[in-house]
């Protein structure tokens, strides 16, 4: 003969020893929303670091920025400079040159006037020939 189909004391959901366990969970969501507190106000003092970090690094880029166009006005002004220091070179290397043709000049003729004592006296001595003076 067929068993007949036994039929337990107590359903089994409520005998799964699950007790308590609505309790749990609840004191962990309480819990998380501690942890969430605590999670927030450390995200917080982060955030606050990063942004100190941050104001420090556009300062420091500010500052690098204000040097580099100091630099780069100093660099203009001493090109400047160095552009006004050529112009007198090349000046004075022209003068330099039209006094060089000038003693090349005076040197040409320095061999006419070294001759030029000896040139007068023999004019002095013709002279006094065609004349008939004489000369001691």
């Amino acid at each position: 003969m067929a068993e007949a189909k036994r039929v337990p004391d107590e359903l089994p959901e409520s005998n799964l020893g699950l007790e308590g366990f609505d309790q749990f969970f609840s004191e962990f969501a309480a819990g998380q929303q501690g942890a969430t507190a605590n999670g927030d106000q450390y995200m917080q003092v982060q955030v606050e670091k990063l942004l100190e970090r941050f104001t420090e690094l556009m300062s420091l880029s500010v500052d690098q920025r204000v040097e580099t166009g100091k630099i780069a006005n100093q660099l203009i002004e001493n090109q400047r400079q160095l552009v006004a220091t050529q112009q007198i070179l090349i000046k004075l290397m022209e003068r330099s040159i039209e006094l060089t043709r000038h003693i090349t000049t005076i040197e040409e003729k320095l061999p006419t006037l070294y001759e030029l004592p000896r040139v007068v006296e023999s004019l002095r001595q013709r002279l006094a020939e065609i004349e008939g003076v004489e000369t001691h």
